[in-house]
């Protein structure tokens, strides 16, 4: 049983957003989702702010974003970055004003520096993002600061948790909205489907990425607003990483497909390497995420084939 009775969660109709309501009403909460899909622009400060002081709710969880893989960052930078700092200002300002008790900013592990390798979150600070990802990542990483500000003058009470790439059941699977993962897995199974035995890579398949089953990073995010009330970052994750040519493998054993892989080295590959230490995590909340790569990828492949 959680210790705050209602929570409104951004993004809620969303691939993140979902799994968090799922598993919040799983513990008896009463939860609300908002989104445009819900007739809330949280782009729009005043509609949001009427609508959060409507229901005050005890919880606010940013899970909200305008986002897409690395190709989509660099087709849409002006409204990936305006979209996300809009929605991040309007949440927190809003949050505040309707006398929320806990607001939870959900951020991507792109906001660490792009030339780390592994990221602590003493080191959040130590260099600039990876400029492939800057526009959606510096939109999150200042709303940390705009949150450190609302403590330092209201002490508004606000927790900020840094995730890897998320796949799973429901992800994108848009070739240009979503990402590797989620990419390679519709690549694959439309390729055995129509009988082809290459799919294209792009960049190398050197880049290593953590990935995080999405019903596991909500329960790590469920877990800290019960357990963690720190304005410093926090990693949620498994602190594991694999290649993407590692990756593509796994799903195409999962997919049972015989075809080869051709790598477009001439397309970008982004940060060499994103792993997150969890130290933190394990200590703080006692807890690791539960779901193995293999059987998470079978999970995603086997809903991918059922639902498209």
């Amino acid at each position: 049983m959680s210790k705050f009775n209602s929570w409104a969660v951004a993004g809620g109709f969303g691939f993140l957003g979902k799994s968090i309501v799922k598993h919040a009403e799983s513990t008896g909460c009463h939860v609300l989702s908002f989104s445009r899909r819900s007739g809330i622009d949280i782009r729009q400060l005043d509609v949001v702010s009427r609508y959060l002081k409507d229901i005050r709710p005890d919880v606010v969880i940013n899970s909200a974003a305008h986002i897409g893989g690395i190709s989509y960052n660099a087709l849409k930078p002006v409204e990936v970055y305006e979209d996300n700092l809009l929605i991040g200002f309007n949440l927190l300002k809003a949050s505040h004003e309707a006398g929320v008790k806990k607001f939870v900013n959900i951020m991507p592990n792109c906001t660490f520096p792009g030339v780390a390798e592994v990221y602590s979150e003493s080191g959040w600070w130590d260099g600039p993002i990876h400029d492939t990802v800057l526009t959606y990542g510096m939109p999150r990483k200042a709303l940390w600061v705009h949150a450190w500000a609302m403590k330092k003058k209201f002490s508004f009470n606000s927790i900020h948790l840094v995730l890897p790439n998320l796949y799973g059941p429901d992800d994108h699977f848009d070739p240009v909205r979503s990402h590797a993962l989620g990419a390679l897995v519709k690549k694959i199974v439309d390729a055995k489907r129509e009988g082809r035995g290459k799919v294209e890579i792009w960049g190398t398949g050197s880049p290593v990425r953590e990935w995080g089953y999405v019903d596991d990073a909500a329960e790590g995010i469920l877990r800290a607003v019960e357990k963690y009330d720190d304005i410093e970052i926090m990693n949620i994750g498994q602190g594991k990483g694999y290649t993407i040519r590692e990756i593509a493998y796994a799903i195409k054993q999962a997919v049972g497909w015989d075809g080869e892989f051709s790598f477009d080295t001439n397309r970008p590959d982004g940060a060499p390497k994103k792993i997150l230490d969890v130290s933190k995590m394990k200590s703080i909340l006692g807890w690791e995420p539960p779901t193995d790569l293999a059987i998470g990828i079978q999970k995603t492949v086997e809903w991918y084939t059922r639902n498209s």
